[in-house]
């Protein structure tokens, strides 16, 4: 009885296997609906970015009233950097693996501490994870796996601890157990690099999904694609600075994060963000922060 032009229904054949589903492509008019059934509700998050988007999904309009406040943390104990002339987009990706590898080294021999580095998928950072073993051993690493019980996840977790003279670098993926919702605070955590822009695997429901708001609001590419992805990466960052007294680095690893439609959607404490084009500058900029910090 809901059915409208918000839902579709897909046939997917695999192998031997067919499946039928109902697909919701637009559920923000049933939750405005329930929404509607109390006398108020209020949506809050550190990454609600862009605004318009998630108002809408969430099924909100124009006479919602809508707040940002600044952050805060002081700007100048988080060093953000982009990498902007490495490419991670599928097609290149095997070419980027060594030089993804050095840039983590550089990050992390900086100040000896705690690192964590993100991922796009499970075989992306299998492959960077095994160069960066062969070239440095002596780092110990720590490998988010599929399928982690609640007592292996404590168990990564606890390795972070501020011990002195010790190095950790722990390898996860974006979006999931670790990339949010998990306080290091302190020395617990120095830095996070982030490889990719986050962008969820092209698959037909996603695809469904850009065709429908495409021609809903023309930003099919954007509600499918984009914005969700970017969401990902702004909980990862969200991950080194948990309170006032926290300082590290967070390196960005993507040509698109210095493109115009990435920039315009960057929360307002990422304003102070520099582009590094090289070993060179990524080296001098980080011992800078660490020196003035």
């Amino acid at each position: 009885e809901f059915y409208d032009d918000r839902y579709v229904t897909y046939l997917e054949r695999y192998r031997s296997d067919v499946k039928l589903k109902i697909f919701c492509l637009d559920p923000s008019f049933r939750l405005q609906e329930a929404l509607l059934r109390g006398k108020s509700a209020i949506f809050f998050s550190a990454t609600l970015t862009p605004m318009e988007y998630f108002r809408d999904v969430l099924g909100g309009d124009d006479k919602d009233y809508r707040m940002t406040l600044a952050s805060p943390f002081d700007e100048d104990k988080l060093c953000l950097l982009i990498a902007n002339r490495i490419s991670t987009r599928y097609i290149n990706r095997e070419k980027s693996y060594g030089e993804i590898a050095r840039y983590i080294y550089e990050v992390i021999t900086k100040k000896i501490g705690n690192y964590l580095v993100f991922f796009p998928s499970y075989k992306y950072m299998d492959e960077v994870l095994a160069i960066f073993e062969e070239r440095y051993q002596y780092i110990k690493t720590l490998v988010q796996s599929r399928d982690m019980t609640e007592e292996e996840r404590e168990i990564y977790l606890e390795k972070f601890e501020p011990l002195a003279g010790k190095q950790l670098l722990g390898f996860a993926v974006l979006g999931g157990i670790f990339s949010e919702g998990i306080d290091l605070k302190g020395d617990r955590l120095l830095g996070t690099i982030i490889v990719g822009v986050g962008l969820p695997q092209i698959c037909l429901e996603r695809n469904i999904i850009s065709d429908y708001f495409k021609k809903k609001n023309g930003l099919g590419y954007e509600y499918a694609y984009m914005y969700p992805g970017m969401n990902k990466v702004l909980q990862a960052a969200g991950r080194v600075i948990r309170s006032e007294e926290d300082k590290g680095v967070v390196l960005l690893i993507d040509e698109r994060f210095s493109n115009y439609q990435y920039r315009r959607i960057y929360p307002k404490h990422w304003r102070h963000f520099k582009m590094v084009n090289n070993l060179k500058e990524l080296s001098y900029a980080i011992e800078g922060f660490w020196r003035d910090c």
